[in-house]
């Protein structure tokens, strides 16, 4: 069943969908993931670019949801860490091109649908998961990046295992492809790159990463630097791997997934989003 509706100019393009994902190509965290993706149940989506129109698809039922853009902050300084790592991006470039936290009551990322809630409250953007296990939400919108390094800063709680979150980079104006660094609530990283119809391809597989040796109940600075075709991975600073993928090439749109496997209702806390260009 599909359903367009019309959006006042004032919006920006912002791009929110919803999907249980086919075990396909990827190679999720554990083998409890396949018994329960027997179909591709449900695809929420919503475009709004430059008051245009915003259509859904969603079997059954439907449902249809228009969000503004966030806020951009430009800032000037540079927020300290604790402990300076030898070779910390946030550390190396300066002052970040670009800032987002989420300090007041509400924003315009908040929203709320069937699997997941984004809700700003108590100085972070909450990601809560809901209705069903496996099931990816994801929400991207500005700002539109093709070479920077992104850093989120997260925690995640009242998860366990496979329960995770998602950093997404590049994703198309349609936002069914980008590229997302997942984080586990077990304390693995991994990349993957998102294609149409919610099939996921693994480019590095979850695993370990000693930032997280402490747990992700702990704030942890999340960050991918984008060169070309070329990534490279931080935690807390640290970097933890690298990786190549040319299928994604262009500018693309920045965002936030969330997925639980364990825990219904585990939230990733988002403290703040930043970007700095690269040289």
């Amino acid at each position: 069943m599909k359903r367009t509706i019309q959006v006042t100019s004032f919006l920006l393009l912002v791009l929110l969908l919803a999907g249980c994902n086919l075990p396909g190509k990827v190679s999720e965290p554990t083998a409890d993931l396949v018994s329960t993706q027997v179909a591709r149940l449900q695809t929420e989506s919503a475009v709004d670019e430059e008051g245009q129109m915003v259509t859904e698809t969603l079997a059954p039922p439907t449902e249809t949801v228009a969000v503004a853009s966030p806020t951009v902050t430009q800032t000037n300084t540079v927020t300290p860490t604790a402990t300076l790592e030898p070779g910390d991006p946030a550390q190396q470039l300066g002052s970040p091109a670009w800032t987002q936290d989420f300090s007041g009551s509400s924003s315009a990322w908040d929203f709320d649908y069937p699997q997941a809630t984004f809700q700003t409250s108590g100085g972070y953007l909450n990601l809560i998961t809901k209705a069903n296990a496996n099931w990816h939400s994801w929400y991207v919108s500005s700002p539109k990046l093709k070479d920077a390094y992104v850093e989120a800063t997260i925690k995640m709680s009242n998860c366990s295992g496979s329960d995770r979150f998602g950093l997404a980079v590049r994703a198309s104006s349609d936002g069914q492809q980008f590229y997302y660094m997942g984080i586990t609530c077990s304390g693995q990283w991994g990349f993957f790159r998102m294609a149409p119809d919610v099939e996921i391809h693994e480019i590095k597989g979850y695993q370990t990463a000693a930032p997280l040796s402490g747990g992700t109940n702990q704030p942890h600075r999340i960050g991918i630097r984008m060169d070309g075709s070329t990534f490279t991975f931080f935690i807390d600073g640290v970097e933890v791997g690298t990786a190549s993928d040319s299928t994604l090439t262009g500018e693309g749109y920045t965002g936030f997934l969330i997925v639980f496997s364990n825990t219904a209702g585990f939230t990733t806390q988002v403290d703040e989003l930043k970007y700095w260009n690269i040289p």
